[in-house]
């Protein structure tokens, strides 16, 4: 799993990205107010206003270029809430009747006019303003010194022990009334992008042979070959995979060249190219969104250097392999020239993690995608499903976003996190309102706590090279990492309402439960992963763990599903439209096996031992409790925190368990072969 470009509320935030300049006078805006959820003046609340508290003005953010994202009002947000829960619930008249983006805009987006008058507003000032079909987002970019005349405030640098940021000097304000949301990217710095997925180096074995799990070994310890064997490959089926980016062409053939996987399938690059709202006058038009080249293996800035990104090769390569008949879209937002002078951080073009909004506007825009891997995430304290008191406030971007994906039929798989317990265990954005006591404490992760998306954690499965299990089946946590990682689970402390379909046996309170299910992820085992072949000697096939391994191998298995219901007619005669084999969200499907006595046991492990507990030292080097600065763990290191336990039944480690593929399939789309 990565860390989103977040810090929200008091902290609230959504991808934070850009720089800003100018001077001005420092007033630090509230912290204390709720989220509005309509906007009837000219202030707009933006994200990462409470992270202003924790630093001191150093002078002027000298920057080239910004850019952010504009979330309108929906007057339909509840409407699109239910809807998205209706075509998911098989008991509903409205199960599986899938809308089109047109559609979604038309029924649920801001009105037209809002949404031009919006546009219209910030082209007046020369910013560039592009959108989506489904009228929910607009993307701003600009020059600094047009931005700050739109948003009525200058930008400075910030230092704090949270390290080097910039932010507005004032309250950002509009000269006229809009239908804005909410504002992100307003506020940024180095250190809100964390990576989480886990490379580790070769553990008992010489280092040109250790290389994780390939695909074929997953195949047959999880049953996507009894998938296989049925003649389901996920052929016809699409899987979009939001980029952290970017990823080389020439990794997936050698990877499926090394381990003679016979795959066919493709990945392709798909970057994010909004466009004009109609009817928007003096549109300076949209800058290049077409990223550099990838070049290997380098140290320097965007755009003269390009490295690969393990994340992105572990979601495309774990897809791709476990679906050999799927193609897959690799989803890359870029913002060619936002760039500082040395002032501010970062410095460079943007690409990637700091995009993923743009990216999940574009597949929601295109609806090319059955099935969405999201392996990036934040505490939930610190993303925009919670105000600036840590609580949870409705029709946030991403809350949005999700929605609008499950009423495309779209199923979404989110890695719960690496964090175990503390998911809010990363200090550098300052105190959170009243829900966060400290950033030590219980708490999970965004967008994973979506109640439109399947949360996944992580298991470890010893297994042989020919996929016969060769040990117990775990939680991945304390048992095998001693408090280094774990599968991020618990409750939401800040009040995200648990989903009608989540239900049974330990599942606790009102609240949503993280998480749902689990796969393989630990990283002491490792997955294989091809990088970096095209620049030799660079190129190398090594282990990598973390629910970003889990939420991809997820979402491969969940297209062995779809192509099992477009193969059998009575499955697609339920669904409508251009994808009639689409069956939304997954997490009602597998609450509703979870609760069957018989189904259960017949297509899921239940995981009954292991614990989540970490120590937040050693999962976050450098960012101890109250400090963003390097602070190793003491010696001796200290005890893990509690985590939960690994039970029977559901438990926030592992969720419901382990989904078999062959016997998924069975139970979901064939229940006449359960049997075998």
């Amino acid at each position: 799993m990565r860390l989103h470009k977040r810090i929200l509320g008091a902290i609230a935030s959504t991808l934070l990205i850009s720089c800003g300049g100018g001077g001005g006078s420092h007033a630090l805006p509230s912290t204390t107010a709720a989220l509005p959820g309509t906007f009837s003046g000219p202030q707009a609340f933006y994200y990462g206003r409470g992270i202003l508290t924790t630093g001191a003005p150093a002078g002027p953010a000298k920057l080239g270029t910004m850019k952010v994202d504009v979330m309108m009002n929906l007057p339909n947000f509840t409407a699109l809430q239910t809807y998205a829960r209706a075509v998911g619930d098989p008991t509903s008249p409205l199960y599986r009747h899938f809308l089109t983006p047109d559609q979604i805009g038309q029924q649920f987006g801001a009105p037209q006019a809002a949404y031009t008058a919006a546009a219209t507003y910030f082209t007046r000032y020369g910013l560039s303003v592009q959108g989506w079909k489904q009228r929910a987002l607009l993307r701003v970019v600009g020059p600094q010194a047009n931005m700050e005349k739109a948003f009525g405030t200058t930008f400075l640098k910030y230092n704090s022990p949270a390290g080097e940021f910039y932010g507005p000097s004032g309250t950002p304000r509009f000269s006229q009334t809009l239908a804005v949301h909410s504002v992100s990217h307003l506020v940024y710095g180095a250190n809100f992008v964390t990576r989480n997925a886990l490379q580790i180096p070769p553990h008992g074995a010489p280092s040109n042979f250790d290389y994780g799990y390939p695909a074929q070994q997953l195949a047959a310890a999880f049953d996507y070959n009894g998938a296989y064997n049925a003649g389901y490959l996920g052929t016809g089926i699409t899987i979009g995979v939001i980029g952290t980016g970017p990823i080389s062409s020439a990794d997936y053939p050698a990877y499926v060249s090394l381990f003679s996987t016979g795959a066919t399938n493709t990945i392709t690059q798909v970057n994010v190219q909004p466009t004009t709202p109609p009817g928007v006058p003096g549109n300076p038009g949209s800058p290049a969104t077409t990223p550099p080249p990838v070049t290997g293996p380098c140290y320097t800035a965007l755009p003269g250097c390009n490295p690969e990104d393990g994340e992105a090769q572990i979601d495309t390569q774990q897809t791709a392999s476990l679906a050999p008949g799927a193609n897959v879209l690799f989803y890359l937002g870029y913002v060619a020239n936002e760039t500082c002078d040395g002032n501010c951080a970062p410095e460079g073009p943007q690409l990637g993690i700091s995009e993923v909004d743009d990216e999940v506007q574009q597949a929601i825009n295109d609806n090319a995608a059955d099935v969405i891997s999201i392996s990036y995430g934040i505490g939930e304290q610190y993303s925009d499903y919670v105000d600036n008191n840590g609580r949870y406030a409705a029709g946030g971007t991403e809350e949005v976003q999700f929605a609008m994906m499950a009423t495309e039929g779209m199923a979404v798989f989110v890695a719960s996190g690496d964090e175990g317990a503390q998911a809010c265990s990363r200090p550098y954005y300052g105190n959170v309102g009243s829900t966060v006591i400290n950033p030590d404490m219980n708490c999970v992760s965004a967008p994973a706590i979506d109640p439109n998306v399947t949360s996944v954690g992580g298991i470890t499965t010893p297994i042989s090279p020919s996929g016969k299990q060769i040990g117990p089946d775990t939680s991945w946590g304390l048992q095998t990492n001693q408090g280094y990682g774990a599968s991020t689970g618990g409750v939401s402390i800040a009040g995200v309402p648990l989903p009608s379909w989540q239900h049974g046996t330990g599942v606790t309170g009102s609240t949503r439960n993280q998480p749902d299910m689990a796969l393989e992820a630990d990283p002491y085992t490792g997955v294989a992963i091809a990088t970096n072949v095209a620049f030799p000697p660079n190129g190398v096939v090594s282990p990598w763990g973390g629910t970003s391994v889990a939420a991809p191998e997820t979402a491969a298995m969940w297209a062995l599903v779809l192509d099992a219901c477009r193969q059998t007619a009575a499955c697609v005669a339920r669904g409508t439209g251009a994808h009639p084999y689409r069956m939304g969200n997954a997490g009602p499907a597998f609450y509703t096996i979870y609760n069957n006595a018989a189904e259960y046991p017949a297509t899921f492990l239940d995981i009954v031992y292991g614990n989540n507990g970490v120590v937040p030292c050693l999962v976050n080097p450098g960012s101890g409790p109250g400090s963003g600065t390097v602070t190793p763990c003491p010696n001796p290191v200290p005890t893990p925190d509690p985590g939960f336990n690994a039970g029977v039944g559901y438990d926030h480690v592992t969720g419901i368990g382990v989904p078999f593929a062959g016997h998924l399939i069975n139970t979901i789309v064939n229940p006449a072969n359960k049997a075998n």
